[in-house]
């Protein structure tokens, strides 16, 4: 870990930022403009968008198109949202979640750091669970991206941290202070020898699937120096007045070996405690290498305090061809080319929350959007 990764809660593409006067539970800004969007789906649950005729805004705007019948949405909280990118002249669906299976996660407070329309679009419409909502992003000169329209469903929220029965800890592994919402924090000196091999054991158990060594996951961490008790990495606030960061996706397979080690078979929802040795961490000090050259923490063992808020499959991987490059089928390489085209269009773009992506979901889904709040916990 303390590699640079990008975020995958948030897995929209986001717009830029335009604060709205104009406040109702229909929506923000010219809400009649798109009383003319429908969304229907296929028998096979394929979204499709209906417009009365071609929209031509000059400001942001969003309306609510159904509202749903489940609990109210909760700011904290983690949003899992459907999501499709259309063509706001015809009507025609660029890109979908919604057949995907896995939701894109998005973290609210992050959401509000990089696109307050969308967050207030959200936040201030009464939103509940079940409910689907269209918002237009009109044409961005400087940016050269065109007009957007993004129609978002929400699926359901997830607490932001691990949830669950509190566990007696069994006094081999550092203690640590655990309260259920809050950072965890070491509970004073270490003592004793560190294990040899990576170690873990659960605080909080929660009643999630179980993770796969090779799985995207979305976690809230804290990283301690088992040598001194130094805290190197975290991505809980540090206080109340800090925004919060918010949880971070990505990969086991991209992380040190005894994040993979520690967590497997443990449930989403938990709070796993690990003690990671050299050997699983990064590596012994090496006496012959320049000190630039090997990672800051060679030759430490690692405790970290995992909440495993999420999991998902990570993509499988094209199968390496002799010539070291995949082999793609004509409909794959069409599929790029149009891609390509589209890309060099401009034309907007939603992913996933990575919850691993780099959770980043792929992440992104979440987003891809290009997070720019990058932490270091590779």
């Amino acid at each position: 870990m303390h590699r640079s990764f990008r975020r995958t809660t948030v897995a929209l593409s986001v717009p830029a930022v335009l604060l709205l006067s104009s406040c109702s539970t229909e929506g923000l800004g010219d809400t009649d403009a798109l009383s003319g969007v429908e969304l229907h789906y296929t028998e096979e649950g394929v979204p499709e968008v209906i417009l009365r005729s071609p929209l031509e805004i000059e400001e942001e705007a969003s309306r609510v198109l159904d509202r749903g019948d489940g609990e109210d949405l909760d700011e904290e909280q983690i949003l899992e949202v459907s999501h499709a990118v259309v063509d706001p002249e015809t009507g025609e669906v660029q890109q979908e979640s919604f057949t995907e299976g896995t939701p894109s996660m998005v973290f609210l407070p992050q959401m509000q750091e990089q696109s307050e329309f969308i967050y207030d679009s959200l936040t201030d419409t009464d939103l509940t669970v079940g409910s689907e909502i269209a918002l237009f992003e009109p044409a961005n000169v400087e940016s050269q991206a065109p007009a957007t329209l993004l129609v978002l469903r929400v699926e359901g929220q997830s607490e932001a941290y691990a949830s669950g029965e509190a566990q007696e800890q069994s006094g081999d592994l550092p203690e640590i202070e655990s309260t259920e919402g809050e950072a965890p924090e070491l509970a004073g000196e270490i003592t004793g020898d560190a294990p040899e091999e990576t170690t873990s054991e659960v605080l909080i158990q929660g009643d999630g699937e179980e993770i796969a060594a090779d799985d995207q996951v979305v976690v809230r961490y804290t990283g301690w120096k088992y040598s001194d008790g130094e805290q190197f990495d975290s991505n809980w606030p540090a206080d109340d007045e800090e925004a919060d960061p918010g949880p971070a996706g990505f990969p086991l397979a991209n992380l040190v070996p005894g994040w993979a080690e520690g967590l497997e078979g443990k449930q989403v929802g938990s709070r796993v405690l690990m003690v990671i040795p050299p050997e699983a961490g990064y590596g012994e000090v090496d006496e012959d290498a320049e000190e630039d050259d090997q990672h800051e923490l060679a030759g430490e063992t690692l405790i970290f305090v995992v909440d495993l808020i999420a999991s998902a499959d990570a993509p499988e991987a094209a199968p390496a061809q002799p010539g070291g490059q995949p082999e793609l089928t004509e409909e794959e390489i069409q599929e790029m080319m149009e891609e390509m085209e589209s890309q060099q269009e401009g034309g907007a773009e939603g992913g996933e929350a990575d919850s691993g992506g780099d959770a980043e979901n792929s992440d992104s889904e979440n987003t891809d959007s290009e997070n720019q709040n990058e932490e270091e916990t590779e």
